[in-house]
């Protein structure tokens, strides 16, 4: 359990946790359960920076500012590259071999760029509104969990897009209901301990990333590694969502 936890976290962020084992394709596969666990890790960093940099007094809006850009700092951007080719491919309203040949392609379009500068925006906003209620904290630590749950579903549930070797490909061939029973457990009994707004966000963001998978698929057949990514950064964007219309006060 605690070396495919810490070949996760190493995949997904660039913590320096060095696992020295080997894996694999089946290890990988359980990937998707210990996707939650690593939003913890990272919720949790982000929270602390976001104390420390509303200690300093900085105004909401900066602070927001830092703590996206300190979340893709741990991440590498990793998910929004994700985000881009899936624009791109998916907007280009290309035929399916276009489409994938987009998604392979290293270069960004306009729909790409579009999307990943919205992503960001839509965050930024979202975290500047919550800032100056005490919930605020609680909101920073789990939505990236709840991003996290929803890679976790459309992996568990979806088929691969294509044939082929690839670290997207084994998360999706080789997971399966343990995974996805895991990553569910550990994500709805955290957000339980903060209350029952929270845990009614988590049960919305499982109903939400159900939405995605028939979408994925109508349009690529199944999923890849970026539409994985793609649905981590959706999965955040809607959890915060869910999070300012059930728990801020009204």
């Amino acid at each position: 359990m605690f070396k495919i936890f810490r070949h996760s976290l190493a995949f997904l962020t660039i913590l320096p946790v060095s696992p020295k084992s080997q894996l694999t394709v089946v290890d990988m596969g359980r990937f998707p359960g210990y996707y939650p666990l690593v939003g913890v890790v990272l919720g949790a960093f982000s929270v602390l920076a976001f104390w420390f940099w509303q200690n300093l007094g900085l105004p909401d809006p900066i602070t927001a500012v830092f703590i996206v850009a300190f979340q893709v700092i741990l991440t590498r951007g990793f998910h929004l590259d994700g985000v881009a080719d899936t624009a791109d491919a998916l907007l280009s309203h290309k035929p399916l071999e276009k489409r994938f040949e987009i998604l392979k392609d290293s270069h960004l379009g306009t729909f790409g760029v579009t999307a990943v500068v919205l992503d960001i925006i839509l965050k930024i906003s979202f975290i500047t509104l919550i800032s100056p209620y005490p919930i605020a904290a609680t909101a920073i630590f789990l939505y990236p969990i709840w991003g996290r749950v929803t890679a976790s579903v459309v992996a568990v549930l979806s088929k691969n897009a294509r044939p082929g070797p690839g670290l997207g490909f084994n998360m999706v061939e080789y997971s399966c209901f343990r995974e996805l029973f895991l990553a569910i457990l550990t994500t709805t009994l955290i957000s339980l301990i903060f209350g029952a707004s929270t845990f009614l966000t988590s049960l919305l963001v499982l109903l939400f990333s159900l939405i995605l998978i028939p979408i994925w698929h109508k349009s690529l057949g199944g999923v890849t590694g970026d539409l994985l990514g793609a649905s981590l950064e959706i999965g955040e964007i809607a959890s915060l969502t869910f999070f300012v219309l059930l728990c801020l006060p009204k």
